[in-house]
């Protein structure tokens, strides 16, 4: 066989064998590498696609933790409603101030308030003015014994006797080899409501002093039982305290002049009045803490600024994916990831008709944002009129509050709202209840948009009903609000219960961005996921087209060779032909 004439050879980083320079003067790497690209065109063709689903897959992340945040924000506006409605217009803050009672005498210098006590609210706390004197601290009680000479030599070598103690009925048992200090471990251990420290004045003088865990006359340390060993070490005298250093007593305070003494255990007060908690710092009979409760209406602005600048960074990342602008170094000029994309489109359509509208039901002045101060500026960025946004909190604070949130009122007590859905329609319907059987639950409901249409109460689809709640189905408008009615057992059937919905623009936001962003089940989340799945299917085709084509390479290679071994055998038979032929025409000569 004629060798084959290869003048330079290597292997590429993936082991497949590259040259150049052979018999044909054709350049067979790069021949085989420009038909490998021509067949792999469509494997690119998925490359570009993967790239450019990742670039949405990013987008969408970014939409999805901007409108995150934004439904955090709205969830403080929208108005909840149940067990764990939130809303920011119910936050309240407190002022305080001091000044003498009517009954001071003459002459008497109030202490400043924070001197006296602090006061914290909660949602719960009404609005309002309220006086507090504080008469009396509640104090532990705090006893000690007589001298020790020693805390380490055993009690029985110092004298004293041994045996059985009660301490608020917690039986101790003192062995003649404890020391004070295992008799202090003892005490502490021993789930009594006590606290046993000891205080050593010097070398050869140590006292065991007990502090009651809880303040409070009731927490009185208690030494029932045989007194022989108490009395030895001198904690009692006859069964008595002997050495009281602080008397265990309750705190006493007068509120808004009822004349009457509050008595509590603690100095942390929260049952007294609404929402509020009192933290008593000093007595000072004579002197009243005048306590005013507002609205926190700083916190409602502050609410309103972060629902405006939200919306203001939703609508830049629209803008910025529908604008076309170079996007990386050296790059042409192109649209975002999502600028042509349903779900953004949609927002952003859906953004528009919400933030124009105006809300139904509101008094003049209150039925849209631009009517509060928030206005809509040339770039379509909302921007705050302070001034104007302050006046219609101080004037207004309900009707702005209507302006943002979903509220629910029921002209029947013994009906509660207790949940809604974004398919909950503002408007007002009337609800009919059959009457509830033994154990209260509601046997028979109806609802609709017409008074005395649903007389009696049967069942018509209109309500879900299981217990005392009841669900909206799609029958109605208030499809997806959830009720209950609390009328007991046997109650006898009631008709047109008026129900009355609204529905304000942060509640309607709230709907929308959680439509697009909830979870999984969110449009957002489901694009992800989709074009997560579609560059599995592409990755795949790709993986199989370069498989395929690491076959192709090879069979290409072998049929270059083979030409190449044919070329260099012709060749050398034409050299000895040659070789043949010269040699006559030497010979002839």
């Amino acid at each position: 066989m004629t060798d084959l004439n290869v003048s330079n050879t290597s292997f590429s980083s993936s082991g497949t064998l590259q040259f150049s320079g052979l018999s044909s003067g054709i350049d067979i790497q790069a021949a085989v590498n420009s038909i490998m690209a021509a067949k792999r065109q469509p494997a690119v063709n998925y490359e570009n696609k993967i790239a450019a689903n990742n670039d949405k897959i990013s987008a969408f992340g970014q939409l999805k933790t901007i409108t995150s945040a934004f439904s955090d924000i709205l969830n403080k506006l929208r108005g909840q409603v149940g067990f764990f409605k939130d809303s920011v217009f119910d936050s309240k803050v407190s002022f305080t101030s001091s000044r003498a009672t009517a009954a001071a005498p003459v002459g008497h210098s109030a202490s400043s308030a924070d001197s006296i006590l602090g006061v914290s609210v909660s949602k719960k706390a009404q609005v309002g003015r309220h006086t507090v004197e504080v008469v009396q601290l509640a104090q532990q009680h705090q006893i000690r014994s007589d001298a020790f000479t020693s805390k380490t030599t055993d009690l029985q070598t110092l004298g004293f006797t041994t045996g059985n103690i009660s301490i608020n009925g917690k039986n101790i048992v003192v062995d003649p080899s404890d020391t004070l200090t295992d008799l202090k471990d003892k005490i502490n251990t021993s789930n009594a409501g006590v606290t046993a420290s000891i205080v050593s004045v010097s070398g050869t003088e140590h006292y065991l002093v007990f502090t009651a865990k809880n303040s409070g006359s009731a927490a009185a340390i208690d030494f029932a039982g045989g007194n022989a060993v108490t009395d030895s070490l001198g904690l009692t005298n006859a069964g008595a305290v002997k050495n009281e250093l602080a008397a265990a007593q309750d705190a006493i305070i007068h509120v808004d002049n009822l004349g009457v003494d509050v008595i509590r255990s603690s100095n942390t007060i929260s049952d007294v009045l609404d929402g509020v908690t009192l933290d008593l710092f000093s007595a000072e009979p004579d002197t009243e803490v005048v306590i005013d409760i507002e609205n926190n209406l700083q916190d409602v602005k502050q609410s309103v600024q972060d629902f405006v600048d939200a919306y203001n960074l939703l609508k830049d990342f629209i803008d910025d994916q529908r604008s076309k602008q170079v996007r990386t170094d050296g790059g042409d000029e192109e649209f975002g990831p999502l600028a042509f994309d349903q779900t953004l489109r949609s927002i952003n359509q859906r953004l528009a008709q919400i933030i124009g509208a105006s809300v139904a039901g509101q008094p003049d002045g209150f039925s849209s944002l631009g009517q509060i101060g928030v206005t809509m500026n040339s770039d379509f960025r909302l921007e705050i009129d302070s001034g104007e946004l302050d006046s219609k909190l101080l004037s207004n604070l309900e009707d702005v509050q209507r302006l943002f949130e979903f509220q629910a009122t029921t002209s029947d007590s013994r009906v509660t709202v207790t949940g809604f859905n974004a398919n909950v329609q503002a408007g007002t319907y009337y609800m009919s209840v059959g009457g509830t059987d033994v154990n209260g639950d509601v046997t028979s409901a109806n609802i609709g948009t017409v008074a005395g249409a649903g007389i009696g109460g049967a069942d018509d689809g209109s309500l879900s009903v299981n217990g005392i709640f009841a669900t909206g189905t799609a029958v109605t408008g208030a499809n997806g609000l959830n009720l209950a009615f609390n009328g007991g057992p046997n109650a006898a059937g009631v008709d047109d219960i008026e129900i009355t919905v609204s529905r304000g623009l942060a509640d309607q936001l709230f709907s929308l961005i959680d439509e697009f962003g909830k979870g999984v089940t969110g449009t957002i989340d489901k694009n992800i996921a989709a074009l997560t799945d579609q560059n599995d299917q592409l990755n795949d085709r790709v993986v199989a087209i370069d498989t395929r084509l690491e076959i192709t390479r090879a069979s290409l290679t072998a049929r270059f060779i083979a030409m190449e071994q044919a070329i260099a055998q012709a060749n050398s038979l034409k050299d000895s032909l040659n070789a043949i032929t010269q040699s006559q025409n030497n010979s002839n000569n």
